[in-house]
């Protein structure tokens, strides 16, 4: 899948909960067609609450703009796989399917 990414966005967030609805949409506004593209990530501690799931799923089919939110266990297991000499990509890449297929 293509998600008219000419750059990734990537906000580091280090917050004591999970990400929300605005740091959600705060991110989306700088994914635009002619400007970086339509795919971000979110590094944080904690993953997501409800709310920016939510919002992340609206963002997806009213937008087409992927966001994913990749936890200290996701970023865990990325190095992991490349001290492996695996693919720290397959994480991402299960991400989205993940995502995809829960809506």
């Amino acid at each position: 899948m293509h998600y008219r990414a000419d750059y990734i966005v990537v906000d580091a967030k280090n917050l004591a909960g999970g990400v929300n609805k605005c740091h959600v949409l705060q991110i989306c506004n700088y994914m635009t067609h002619h400007g970086t593209g339509l795919f971000g990530i979110i590094v944080t501690r904690k993953g997501s609450d409800r709310s920016a799931d939510q919002t992340r799923r609206e963002q997806w089919i009213l937008h087409n703009k992927m966001l994913l939110v990749l936890s200290d266990e996701d970023m865990t297991q990325m190095f992991n796989n490349k001290a492996k000499g695996q693919d720290p990509a397959t994480v991402i890449r299960q991400k989205v399917e993940d995502f995809r297929l829960a809506i």
